[in-house]
């Protein structure tokens, strides 16, 4: 009972692992599968053009999340922390 008890769980906890953390990569990444005019008008969004690696593997243009801003207001009290020091 023991050697089927074990692998039961095993499973049971990946399942839940995955379906947790699942959601959070989905709602991360709007502009994944976006097409291109959607993409263009999309503010948090850029295209890639398509291209060709250095090994010879053709990239086909995909949209792309536009990198996070951090605030200036955390810069500037980490400026402000430095000059006290």
């Amino acid at each position: 009972m023991k050697t089927i008890a074990m692998p039961i769980s095993t499973l049971s906890a990946v399942l839940f692992l995955s379906l947790t953390s699942g959601n959070s990569l989905a709602e991360g990444n709007i502009c994944k599968g976006m097409e291109q005019s959607a993409c263009n008008k999309s503010s948090s969004c850029r295209w890639v053009k398509p291209y060709k690696r250095t090994d010879g593997l053709k990239v086909s243009g995909y949209c792309r999340k536009l990198p996070v801003q951090k605030s200036s207001q955390s810069a500037k009290g980490k400026q402000v922390a430095s000059k006290k020091s």
